[in-house]
Order: structure tokens, then sequence, then C-alpha cells
């Protein structure tokens, strides 16, 4: 049975005030003046919980206070909530200085409002963590909620209650002991490791020492590493490539400016990272039974069926002006040899001026000119004054044959929504070869596509598709039995076969919460 540490409540009554001794009601555990009632958001139940509890402290157990400020310490780290970092930081304040009827008051206040904000989260926490701060004040927990805390209260199980509103699964967990392990590391003076040129094996290392502390930062296994060589031996290959591994760079053991980088990563940055990317995982599904999931910064797709993953992909998206969104939809069709309706913004930001330097650009991609969509009429481009086109006001649309020239290429797996984002073939496979793939215009170009359109079919007890057949010009739609659910994400870190993995911040939403780690606590004053 777990040790349970508690606080000395006779020492803590002795050295409160006459007024804090009286029957609780409406918060006069507080001085009327007190400038702490201004932190509390919830007074009504706060009533309720402690009338229900005999007016009794509820943070009696050092583990529960540390379990809730543990969460609340993530949640600052991530740095997109002010109002949380606020919380935190008045609690650790009231903690310093023994003030516990305070602390006791704003712990079950803050556990309210984090009740809330885990119900909230999967609804509408996509702005708090990719583009608007948290600092407005929640509303209240659903009444389930305030039942399960009252239950909890009563049996002293707010340790269990904490861990319901607090993702449950293996890849959070692992990021938690990540974090726990980073912690260590923060307030350490990590030398930051230093080269003049490009190290291979063989190559002298003036700062063995150093690299080798920068890898256990990140749990890189280095208990076979020789600590006696000043240079660059065969014992470092295989912990410089895991290195490289988790953070998708090319793993040939070269130690290169980006593998540089992100070894000389401060600590800080990376708890930041972990926290966040904790927090976001709220959005994310977790059931892995049918599922596509596709991961922006890793810049790749999996395909989960019946709980097992049977295809995995690299992918391309949008380039960092036309960013691919995150966001769910449904895969329900597979469509051979598309033809591609241009979205005007690609339209007139694209390809309007390349056809105005050269007429026959439309000739030469496979491009009609229709008034409409869904139409066999189309447009000569003769009959155009390209000389008098201003692409902002051009009153056509551009719809490009099927064909291996195509840029949805062979096939289209049709996701409707209302972005037009989908998922697609490409002609441009080189594409594929580059580390950092963020080339498209919004949709997400999948590699061996051809692999995942049968894939798709076999799971789907459809015929599968003979290449030798195609002919690649006629359309053709193949209706899926059942929808599968298609969810891009956006998450710079993540678990993988036991390990944490980091990736770059291709659209730097992350940078965004850098600007939002607020909430350090201004001294109040008065009785309470």
């Amino acid at each position: 049975m777990k040790k349970r540490v508690l606080f000395l409540l006779p020492l803590i009554l002795l050295s409160l005030p006459s007024y804090a001794l009286e029957r609780f009601e409406e918060l006069t555990w507080l001085a009327p003046d007190s400038k702490t009632h201004q932190l509390i958001h919830f007074p009504q139940l706060l009533n309720r919980i402690y009338r229900e509890n005999d007016d009794q402290l509820i943070w009696l157990d050092v583990e529960e206070s540390r379990k809730l400020e543990l969460q609340l310490e993530m949640i600052k780290q991530a740095g997109f909530s002010p109002l949380f970092s606020s919380q935190l930081a008045y609690l650790e304040k009231f903690r310093e200085q023994n003030r516990w009827f305070e602390y006791d008051l704003l712990a079950t206040d803050t556990l309210l409002l984090y009740m809330s904000y885990a119900e909230q989260a999967p609804v509408v926490g996509e702005s708090w963590f990719f583009n608007q701060p948290l600092s407005e004040v929640l509303p209240q927990p659903s009444k389930n909620s305030l039942n399960s805390l009252l239950i909890a209260v009563e049996l002293h199980q707010l340790e269990e209650l904490i861990d319901e509103y607090t993702p449950s699964n293996a890849e959070y967990r692992q990021i938690i002991a990540s974090y726990q392990h980073l912690k260590k590391f923060e307030q350490v003076s990590l030398p930051t490791y230093h080269q003049n040129a490009l190290k291979k094996v063989g190559d002298k290392l003036s700062h063995r020492d150093e690299l080798i502390q920068r890898l256990n930062v990140v749990n890189v296994n280095t208990k076979g590493v020789r600590n006696d060589a000043s240079w660059y031996d065969a014992t470092l290959i295989e912990p410089i490539k895991e290195f490289q591994r988790i953070h998708g760079l090319k793993q040939d053991g070269i130690i290169g400016t980006q593998t540089m980088k992100w070894l000389n990563m401060k600590p800080s940055q990376r708890l930041a990272m972990l926290a966040l990317n904790a927090e976001r995982s709220r959005l994310w599904p977790m059931q892995r039974d049918t599922l596509i999931l596709v991961n922006v910064p890793s810049f790749d797709m999996t395909y989960w069926y019946l709980g097992e993953e049977v295809f995995q992909s690299k992918v391309v998206v949008g380039r960092t002006t036309r960013k691919t969104p995150v966001m769910q939809a449904n895969l329900d069709s597979l469509i051979l040899n598309p033809t591609w309706n241009v979205p005007r913004k690609i339209m007139v930001e694209d390809i309007l001026p390349q056809v105005l330097v050269d007429e026959n650009y439309l000739l030469n991609n496979k491009i009609e000119i229709v008034k409409r969509w869904n139409t066999p009429s189309t447009v000569n481009p003769s009959d155009i004054n390209w000389s008098e086109v201003n692409p902002k006001t051009f009153p056509y649309k551009m719809r490009q044959q099927s064909g291996d020239s195509n840029a949805l290429g062979l096939y289209k797996f049709n996701t409707p929504n209302r972005r037009a984002i989908y998922l697609h073939d490409t002609p441009s496979k080189h594409l594929f070869e580059k580390d950092i793939r963020a080339f498209s215009s919004g949709c997400v170009r999948v590699e061996n596509a051809d692999q995942f359109a049968n894939t798709l079919l076999q799971t789907q007890g459809l015929e599968v598709i003979d290449a030798d057949e195609n002919d690649h010009s006629t359309t053709q739609s193949i209706a899926l039995k059942r929808r599968i659910p298609v969810h891009i994400i956006y998450q710079t870190v993540w678990v993988e076969s036991g390990q944490v993995h980091y990736r770059d911040d291709v659209y730097q939403y992350d940078s965004y919460v850098q600007h939002n780690k607020k909430g350090k606590a201004t001294e109040i004053h008065g009785k309470g």
C-alpha cells in the first residue's frame, strides 16, 4: 500500500486567527477583505463541497497535492494558459507560507477548473493549443463531475479523481516519465557540446563527455559507450544513430548541423515541448481500431485496421503559406484517375500568372477552363483576351484532366469536408526523399498511393486494382463499404516503440505559446 504523508492539522489550527476557526459559511475561512476571494472562481460550489465535508480541510494528503500541482505544472510549461499558471503560482505561494486554509480553498477551486478544462479540451481545446491562450474563466464542471468530486472527497480519493481527468494511455504516461526525467537537468549547468566540423567515426572529439551528457538527456542508451576515448569511436555510432532517429534526421551517424541543433537544445525547451504535446493529446483519438492518422510535423501517415497497423507511409503536407489544417474527416471513396477541380486560390495565385507568361501552359498541363464544375462544356482559351485578364477577377474555373501528370496523381482518397482537404497521389515522387516535406497547397500527398489504395480495398472486402488494366484516362469512383475516420493532427512530440520522438515545429504552432507563459504570483495583502 502506498505510504501517505499528511499535513499536521493541529499545528495548522494553532497558527490560524480565530475568525478562520468559525463554521465555514460563504468562504468565511477568509477575511472579508482578503484578496484571495479574487482567486476563487466557483464560490457557490466551494460552499457546497465544504459543507458536505463538515467544513473540514480537504488537501491533507501531500501526494494528492503533488498530483494536482503536477498537472498544473504541465499546463504552465505548455504555456497556453495564463489562468492556470496564475493559480499554480498562488498555490505554491500559500504552501511555502503555510497558509493552509487559503491553500485548501484554492486547491479545491483549481481542481474544479481543471475538471472543467479536461471536459472542454476535446471540444474547444484546439484553439487553446494552437492560436488562442486559455485566459478566460471556464464554465463550471458538469453535474457528474461535481458528484465525482464529492465522492472522491468523502473517500479520500482525490488522486484517483485527478487521474480520471488526465489522459491515461501509455503514450501519455511515457511523455510524463520523460518530462520528469528531464526535470533533473533543468537546474543543472549542462555544458554545450562543441565541434568545429562534421564528425564521423575516427574523428577526434574534444568534447566527448559533453556529447555523452547530451545523449543522456533524451534517454539514449549510452551504456556501452567508452569513457576513455578522445575520438569518435565505434561505441558511439549506434547512440548517435538512435539520437538521429528519434529526431527525424538521416541516420548516417555523422554529427552535422541538424544533429548539433537537437543535441544542444535546452532542457527547458524540451520540457515545454513535452508538456504542450501531452496536453494536445487530449484532442486526438485514443482508439486505434480502424483509423487513418496523419501527423503533420512527422510527415507521415498510418492506417490502422482492427487495431493493427496495416499501412504506413511518408506524406507531403502543406507549405507554411498554405498549411494543412488540424482536422477530422471521413474517407468514403477511392477515385481512380481523378480530375482536379483547381481551387480558386491556386488558380489565381499560381496558374493564371503562369498563363499570362505562357499561353501554352494550360495545354501543356491538360487544364481546361469551365464556367462551372461538373459540366462537359469548356471555354476556349483562345477566346480570352489574356492581356486584359486580372487574375483576381477571372470569372471562370479550371479543371485538370486525369492522367499521369494530373496534380492528384492516379489516386484520390476522398474525404468530403468544407476545406476541400483530402489525401491523394502525386506525380512529384522525388519530394518524398526530402526530410522536410512541406510543399503542397494544403492537401496530403501519400507515398506509395497504389499500395494504400489496394490496402483500403482489401480491408473493405473489395476487389483490388490491377495496375496493368488501368489506362490512366478513365475516372472511376469506388465507394467504400464503411467510412474510415481520418485525423490530421499536429504533434511535435510523440511516443513510438517505447521512445519519445521530437520534430521541428514546421508551422510554428508551438512557438506562440512561449509568449503566453505568464502567471507569476503578485503580492496579495489582507488578513486571509
